[in-house]
């Protein structure tokens, strides 16, 4: 009778472990060789690295371009000697040197200013009226030397003439815009604490 027993305690065991085993494989699924991998899920596992595998170290570029020219926008430079052509270019033609003495080079404050006193001894006039940058772009631009160097190139409108002592125009016109174009050159000292752009080179 206790053998009996012992036949129908194994053969329910063995019937519990067939239903686990079942659920287990409708859950798991049955592995055939043939799945596809889903390269979008995540990867746990370290990954190997091949031998052409290129590692990119995490870190600051020590590249001289990208240390070099990374901190200097081209758009806020133009839009700051954008301000600074007009300013030069208006004072200039109104005789004031003061206004000009911060934002130019001692060579070009000189020749500028011969200008200007060449002017007061003829007892020339000038009539000018600023009318804008059509278009402002950098040309040439070295970071590198110092001073560091940038030139732009600057389309401009304006109407400007000159009058002799006796208020004859001798230059210009009182009613015709000029298209004018200039190509200008920055200079700054990287080493010198406090130093600015200043105009070092005016061409045509």
């Amino acid at each position: 009778m206790s053998e009996a027993f012992q036949y129908i305690d194994i053969l329910i065991l063995a019937i519990i472990a067939g239903i686990v085993l079942l659920r287990l494989r409708s859950v798991l699924g049955k592995r055939t060789g043939h799945e596809k991998t889903d390269k979008t899920s995540y990867n746990y596992e370290a990954p190997r690295q091949s031998q052409t595998e290129k590692v990119i170290p995490i870190g600051p570029e020590k590249s001289s371009s990208s240390t070099t020219d990374s901190w200097f926008d081209n758009d806020d430079f133009l839009r700051g000697a954008s301000n600074a052509y007009e300013m030069i270019v208006t004072n200039f033609e109104n005789g004031n040197k003061d206004a000009l003495k911060s934002l130019l080079s001692e060579d070009v404050m000189n020749s500028f200013s011969s200008v200007i006193d060449e002017r007061n001894s003829k007892n020339e006039t000038v009539e000018f009226n600023f009318i804008g940058i059509e278009k402002s772009e950098i040309v040439h631009k070295d970071l590198k030397k110092n001073p560091m160097e940038v030139s732009v190139r600057f389309i401009s409108e304006m109407i400007t003439c000159i009058k002799n002592s006796k208020d004859e125009v001798i230059s210009g016109s009182l009613n015709q815009v000029q298209k004018i174009t200039d190509i200008w050159t920055f200079e700054k000292y990287s080493n010198r604490k406090g130093s600015n752009w200043l105009l070092v080179a005016t061409s045509d």
